[in-house]
C-alpha cells in the first residue's frame, strides 16, 4: 500500500513539474505564432529617422484600411519564415506604413555583409536591384547626351581590353544589355558554380565577362545575365571618368537625398559592379519607385526623361515558359489582374527577397527587404499585395498569377 502511494505521488510530482516546463513553453509558443494583435490607436504606422526624409500621414487619410495593414503587420510578424525585414508602402507621395521585423538573415556563403537589426536607418544588401539602380544611371547618361540612343553598341567600349569580338557581339546594343537578350553564352541561374559566381571570384570581372561568346543573336532569347549589367556599369564608367559608385552619388543619390549607402567593390580590382553589391535603406529604395511615379522628376527637378520612366515600364520578354512574370529594362512585370483586367506593375529584385514594386494606376510603392539568401519564396511578395495591401486600399478581386 505504502509503495502504491509513494507511487502516485511520484505521478503527482512528475505531472506537476511537466505542467511547470510545458505551460511557460505553451505560452511562448502561441506568443511566437499567434503574436497579440497591435494596439490600432497607439501603433506607429511609420517609424523615426536620423534624416527625416519622407512626409508621413496616417493610412486612411490616404485611403488605406488601418484594419487590414494591422492584419499585414501580424501577418508578417508571425511569419518568421519568410525572413522579412522590411515592409513600406508610400501612397500620394507620403509614407503610409514602416515596419521592421528583427529576424536573422539566412547566411549563403558570400562575402556580402549583413547589417542588423533593420530600421529605418539600417542600409539593406539590394542584390540585383543592383541591376535597375544601373539602368536608371543610363536613362540619366541619355538625358544628359553623354549617351546617344540604346542602340549605341556596348562591346567598342572595352576595345583597351585587347579581346577579339565576334561580329555577332558587334551587333549587340546598351537596349539588349537592359533587355537581357543579348545572346552570350552566360549561365547564372542554372549551374554551379553560375557565371555570376566564377565573375565575382575572377581577377578581372570584365576580362571574365568580355570572353564569353555568344550562343543566340542578339535580340532572339531573354536569358538572365548580370553580365550585361557588368559591361553597362563599365560604359558609365568610361563615360563619365569617374567610378560607378560616384557617378550614382553625384547624378542620382545626392538629388534624392540619399547619403547612406555602400558599394560593395570586387575584391580583387577594387570595381564597383553594376549586376550587385549596392546598400541601401529601405526608405531610399522607396525613393526610386516614387522617382519613376513622377517620370524622373524629384523635388522639381529633371533627372530623367519622361519617355524613359515610360519606357521602362514595358516588359520585353520571359525567361521561362511556365511563368507568367515578364522582364524588361532591368525591371519586373509580374501577372496581377483585378476583375480579370492586368495591373500595371513593375518593379525592381534582388534575390532573397529584396523588392520595389509601384502600382502608377494607384499611385503607390511598395518595398520590401528580406533575409531569405537560400529559402526565398518569389511569390510570397505578390501574395501580399493581392491578399493585403489592394484590399487595404479597397482593391478587391486581385488576383496574382504565377503560372502561364
Amino acid at each position: 500500500m505504502e509503495g502504491d502511494v509513494n507511487s502516485k505521488y511520484k505521478i503527482m510530482k512528475f505531472g506537476f513539474a511537466t505542467l511547470f516546463v510545458l505551460l511557460p513553453m505553451a505560452f511562448v509558443f502561441k506568443y511566437l505564432i499567434w503574436p497579440p494583435k497591435p494596439d490600432i490607436k497607439n501603433f506607429d504606422w511609420t517609424q523615426a529617422s536620423l534624416q527625416k526624409d519622407w512626409s508621413s500621414t496616417s493610412p486612411e487619410q490616404l485611403g488605406f484600411s488601418p484594419n487590414i495593414l494591422i492584419e499585414l503587420h501580424s501577418k508578417l510578424s508571425s511569419n518568421r519564415s519568410k525572413k522579412v525585414h522590411s515592409l513600406l508602402l508610400v501612397r500620394h507621395g507620403q509614407l503610409a506604413f514602416e515596419q521592421y521585423y528583427p529576424v536573422p538573415a539566412e547566411n549563403d556563403r558570400t562575402p556580402l555583409p549583413n547589417y542588423y537589426p533593420p530600421n529605418a536607418d539600417t542600409y539593406h544588401q539590394m542584390r540585383s536591384v543592383t541591376k535597375s539602380i544601373v539602368s536608371t544611371l543610363i536613362g540619366q547618361m541619355l538625358y544628359q547626351k553623354q549617351l546617344l540612343d540604346v542602340d549605341t553598341p556596348i562591346y567598342p567600349f572595352f576595345e583597351d581590353y585587347g579581346v577579339v569580338v565576334s561580329e555577332e557581339k558587334r551587333a549587340i546594343t546598351i537596349q539588349h544589355a537592359l533587355n537581357f537578350n543579348s545572346g552570350i553564352n552566360w549561365n547564372e541561374w542554372g549551374a554551379v558554380p553560375s557565371d555570376a559566381m566564377n565573375m565575382w571570384l575572377s581577377q578581372d570581372p570584365y576580362r571574365y565577362v568580355l570572353s564569353k561568346g555568344s550562343i543566340y543573336p542578339p535580340g532572339e532569347k531573354h536569358v538572365y545575365q548580370g553580365a550585361m549589367s557588368v559591361l553597362m556599369g563599365g560604359v558609365i564608367e568610361k563615360v563619365s571618368g569617374v567610378s560607378l559608385r560616384e557617378y550614382a552619388d553625384l547624378n542620382l543619390f545626392q538629388p534624392l537625398g540619399i547619403t547612406h549607402f555602400d558599394w560593395f567593390v570586387h575584391e580583387v580590382t577594387g570595381d564597383h559592379l553594376g549586376s550587385s553589391g549596392l546598400y541601401l535603406r529601405s526608405r531610399d529604395l522607396a525613393k526610386l519607385g516614387q522617382l519613376y511615379l513622377n517620370k524622373g522628376v524629384w523635388d522639381g527637378q529633371r533627372l530623367f526623361a519622361k519617355s524613359w520612366a515610360e519606357d521602362s515600364l514595358k516588359p520585353s520578354g520571359q525567361f521561362w515558359d511556365n511563368k507568367a512574370i515578364q522582364y524588361g529594362n532591368n525591371w519586373w512585370f509580374p501577372r496581377i489582374t483585378v476583375n480579370n483586367k492586368a495591373l500595371i506593375i513593375a518593379g525592381m529584385r534582388g534575390s532573397g527577397g529584396q523588392e520595389m514594386f509601384i502600382l502608377p494606376e494607384y499611385d503607390l510603392v511598395f518595398v520590401m527587404t528580406s533575409g531569405a539568401y537560400i529559402t526565398q519564396d518569389e511569390d510570397y511578395p505578390f501574395e501580399l499585395l493581392v491578399n493585403y495591401i489592394l484590399p487595404s486600399i479597397g482593391i478587391k478581386n486581385a488576383k496574382y498569377i504565377a503560372r502561364e
